[in-house]
């Protein structure tokens, strides 16, 4: 990969992401391209290089991957926090508690997001970051490099695996020290406080300098447990005792207090989701639209379902997926509460196909909108359902011909909403069209991805986890009770569809250097040809399983993933391999188990002494290895930026058979391939070997 990757100038804001691996560095710049669409994107590999362009562009905002974690991070933090005080800071690591970002307060110059992630949150992070908003006064943990903090020193020292000693200055010149081994917090010292107690002191010290050495073997420990716990510990412990800055003393004034702000008076809203920065982001997009609103956030479907039910909200904003109910069950609690019934729901989601059955079921889910979304399509699908007020009164409907209802899409939303405007009428609340540009035009989703490059070098850590992610449970069959006697009508379901980014479809992208891989595939031999001096001619086999093994070229006993299933193949015009894709899966490559005979009726041949020869009695069919290498010419990543497929090409059609599954890919019989026949899914059904 070169250097950096840079999209078209554009403003003079920036987005500076540090990606070491060229597919994620594709993806991830892809999605920003949408996200952050009048930024600059630039993508580097190294904090060296990061370092360089900070003093260079000034980016608005920095995101960096630390998986696989990098060592220099806390010098690079403070070299580049004096010179770009005003940065962003959004980290992306492997391990990051779902706790961390609900439990600090702030504010913090970095943020967290847990890999994989999920595209929606992804893009809610990098809006609430880069959005037109300031600072909102209800403890926003949002801060930049000006306000670099122990908060986000500690969660990125273990996050890195660091073994290291972390040295504190405050900015009254305390001093203190944190031990990491491993990434665990083992010990802390301040002043007369030593463990927990000194962590403590030191969670309340704003804005200390920081520095790095190495820890001694010998040093003490005197914390102990996981370190998520023991940070999540002295959060609630100092959260209301964060120490302000030392001021000089004065005389005393009678200070006249200050005049209370004036109670809003515009409509309520409930926002329900787990993710703190979409619920951040999305709180700000409203807010910013119509100052005037009452925004409410829950994190659980519990706590959702008891703010509605205590402020009788005129809308609510709810996500599928939440850590204790899904969006369907928080539905049906408040149908079955007559003052919560009438609420009109607007549920969020990137499992459409769960939240378009449960809009189906359920009268007081009144819109959807797909995940992730623009700020603008938010706007104005919330603002048009405010407007229609609550769920009208009436007969349980879903009566009719049962059809889904149209959908509509971020531009003929604010189509209508403009035509309903201009029609004479009560008036609809006003969206300040500084903050609402118009939405891009629908696009199609891709069926699939098609694959960018893959790094020259054993995928992360990361990459290595699960390909496959469950949705969550279907939606039950059976409708709900009706809540009470004046039962609900079902009024058309408004749906917004967003286009999914990063992509169009993420791009295949040739390797950085040709990259090779030993293809290693279990055989079972078919039939065997001779020649007239008893040779073997030509040998036909199958697969005897759907897993392959993949190698490195320079270090064959190193596995990439722990196996791969063996997808479509598309052929030449000679019926050889031309491309190969493959799965990563969790199951591991197939153990071959070589047998050195096949038999045919009653006769087996058996391979003895580099000769043919003829024996009789009960022999099990011959069973080989397949030795072969392949160029990796690119990689397919799903919408959470993990590995979905490899696409290989053969570097030859020369390959090798042996007996011997240990084997270096240099050692057993060459042959050449003459053909690969394929079944009907197109995957290989048959190899036909000659002797080279």
């Amino acid at each position: 990969m070169p250097a950096s990757q840079e999209s078209p100038a554009g403003t003079a804001s920036s987005v500076l992401l540090v990606e070491e691996y060229d597919a994620l560095a594709s993806a991830i710049t892809s999605a920003l391209k949408k996200f952050a669409p009048s930024h600059r994107v630039r993508a580097v590999e190294s904090l060296a290089e990061a370092e360089a362009s900070v003093a260079e562009t000034s980016p608005q905002l920095l995101i960096v991957d630390f998986d696989p974690p990098r060592s220099d991070a806390i010098e690079f933090l403070g070299r580049i926090s004096g010179a770009n005080l005003n940065a962003r800071f959004l980290a992306i690591a492997s391990g990051v508690p779902p706790e961390l970002n609900a439990e600090r307060y702030g504010p913090n110059a970095i943020q967290f997001i847990e890999k994989p992630f999920e595209l929606s949150e992804f893009g809610a992070a990098v809006q609430a970051l880069l959005g037109p908003w300031t600072k909102s006064d209800s403890g926003d943990s949002r801060g930049t490099l000006r306000d670099l903090n122990v908060r986000d020193l500690i969660p990125l020292q273990c996050l890195n695996s660091a073994t290291a000693v972390l040295h504190l200055r405050s900015a009254d010149e305390r001093t203190g020290e944190i031990h990491f081994l491993d990434g665990q917090i083992v010990h802390a010292v301040a002043g007369n406080f030593t463990g927990a107690g000194a962590l403590h002191q030191m969670m309340r010290w704003k804005s200390p300098r920081a520095r790095e050495t190495e820890r001694v073997i010998d040093a003490p420990r005197t914390i102990h447990g996981s370190w998520s716990l023991v940070l999540l510990e002295a959060l609630r412990k100092t959260a209301a005792v964060v120490e302000k800055p030392p001021v000089p003393p004065v005389s005393p004034v009678v200070i006249e207090p200050p005049p209370k702000k004036a109670a809003k008076a515009g409509k309520k809203i409930v926002i329900i989701d787990d993710t703190e920065m979409l619920l951040i982001f999305a709180e700000d997009a409203l807010a910013t639209a119509d100052p005037s609103l009452q925004i409410t956030t829950a994190f659980t479907g519990s706590e959702g379902v008891r703010r509605a039910e205590v402020m009788i909200p005129d809308l609510v904003l709810l996500d599928y997926s939440l850590p204790d109910l899904r969006g369907d069950q928080v539905c049906e609690r408040l149908l079955k509460n007559e003052a919560t019934a009438r609420i009109p729901i607007v549920m969020m989601s990137g499992h459409v196909s769960e939240m378009d059955a449960a809009a189906r079921k359920y009268p007081n889910i009144v819109a959807t909108i797909a995940k992730p979304f623009m700020s603008d399509s938010l706007v104005a699908l919330v603002m048009e359902t405010l407007a229609k007020g609550p769920v009208p009164l009436g007969v349980p409907a879903r009566q009719g011909n049962g059809k889904k209802p149209a959908k509509k899409n971020g531009a003929s939303l604010a189509k209508e909403s403009a035509e309903k405007a201009a029609r004479p009428g009560p008036p609809t609340p006003p969206i300040p069209a500084e903050t609402i540009s118009p939405p891009p035009a629908p696009t199609v989703d891709p069926p699939r991805p098609a694959p960018p490059p893959v790094p020259d070098e054993p995928i992360s850590a990361a990459s290595k986890t699960a390909v496959a992610h469950p949705l969550p449970p279907s939606v039950a069959a059976s409708a709900p009770p009706p809540p009470f006697a004046g039962a609900l009508s079902s009024p058309p379901i408004t749906t917004v569809t967003q286009p999914r980014p990063p992509s169009p479809a993420p791009t295949r992208l040739a390797a950085s250097n040709g990259s090779s891989v030993v293809l290693g595939l279990g055989m079972e031999v078919i039939a065997v040809q001779f020649t007239p001096r008893f040779q073997i001619g030509t040998i036909r086999a199958r697969p005897t399983a759907s897993t392959l093994s993949l190698t490195h070229s320079s270090a064959p006993a190193e596995n990439l993933l722990a196996g791969f299933e063996i997808g479509p193949v598309e052929l030449d015009s000679q019926g050889r391999i031309q491309t190969m894709r493959v799965v990563p899966t969790r199951r591991p490559a197939m153990p071959i188990q070589a047998r050195n005979g096949f038999e045919i009726n009653d006769i087996a041949l058996v391979n003895q002494n580099a000769s043919i020869q003829l024996t009789s009695g009960q022999a099990a069919p011959m069973t080989m290895q397949l030795i072969a290498m392949f160029k990796v010419a690119g990689v397919e990543l799903s919408d959470r930026f993990e590995v979905a497929q490899l696409v290989l090409q053969p570097a030859g059609s020369r390959v090798r058979v042996t007996l011997d599954p240990q084997s270096r890919p240099a050692a057993g019989t060459e042959f050449e391939t003459a053909q690969v026949r394929l079944d009907s899914s197109h995957r290989i059904a048959e190899f036909v070997l000659n002797a080279a």
